[in-house]
């Protein structure tokens, strides 16, 4: 088997790994959303103490920060999910041949279940290296055709 250059690897790495990329994307800022959240008891105390309006504006800030959050994540969240589905039918979309349809079922494991090569040879019962060293070089070797393939109809 001929050896792919390690650009066009990255470069169908980097395709496929958008949507996992959006799924992280909202995992931080689900955390940062659990942080705001848990702090309504610090500025409660706070806004005891104060006397005049002061403290209004403080909740208000508060909430306000809340609600963008929350938009932020939901926005992410259609990202994500329309990024799921491009990769999915894409991937579902490319061409192998009967005995290679085992590397559309390794793309789907580690681009849109996001398993680890060690879940994925557990899976499979193919060995760890098999599939790191061969398997899914050749798996990104395909992505990497339909890719140009795509690039071309596009711009031509």
């Amino acid at each position: 088997m001929r050896k792919i250059s390690r650009i066009k690897v990255n470069k169908a790495k980097e395709y496929l790994q958008q949507a996992y990329t959006a799924n992280e994307k909202i995992i931080q800022c689900n955390y940062i959303l659990e942080q705001l959240q848990a702090s309504p008891s610090k500025m409660t105390t706070s806004y005891k103490e104060n006397i005049g309006h002061s403290g209004i504006n403080d909740v208000s800030g508060y909430v306000a920060k809340l609600i963008e959050q929350e938009e932020k994540i939901e926005a992410m969240k259609q990202e994500y999910q329309s990024k799921q589905f491009e990769i999915s039918n894409f991937i579902l979309g490319l061409s192998f041949k009967p005995e290679d349809e085992i590397l559309r079922r390794l793309l789907i494991l580690r681009y849109l279940n996001f398993k680890s090569f060690d879940e994925i040879y557990s899976m499979l019962n193919y060995s760890y290296n098999y599939i790191v060293q061969t398997m899914h070089p050749r798996a990104l070797e395909v992505v990497e055709k339909a890719l140009n393939k795509k690039s071309v109809v596009n711009n031509g």
